[in-house]
């Protein structure tokens, strides 16, 4: 379940429809943002190019990188499923 709290993107797990308050996540905007599209239509590169285009990115930043990294994270806590590809 993700609620936006002040401002703020939290995310709290849910099983068998109970809240598991132990293990609550806060988002980053960028983070937020991504949770926002993951529809499981885009793959990776999508997915940068709509960090790209709604946030000034430094250059040479590895998108692509902090993206896997915070799938990976997600999928690591549970919070979604990776996919096959």
């Amino acid at each position: 379940m993700a609620r936006n709290v002040g401002g703020e993107t939290v995310l709290v797990p849910v099983k068998v429809g109970v809240a598991d308050f132990e293990n609550v996540y806060l988002l980053s905007q960028v983070g937020a943002f991504l949770w926002e599209h993951l529809d499981g239509t885009r793959d990776c590169d999508q997915l940068c190019k709509l960090i790209t285009d709604r946030f000034r990115v430094p250059e040479g930043r590895n998108v692509a990188a902090d993206v896997d990294t915070f799938l990976g994270e997600l999928a690591r806590r549970g919070l979604v499923v990776e996919s096959a590809s």
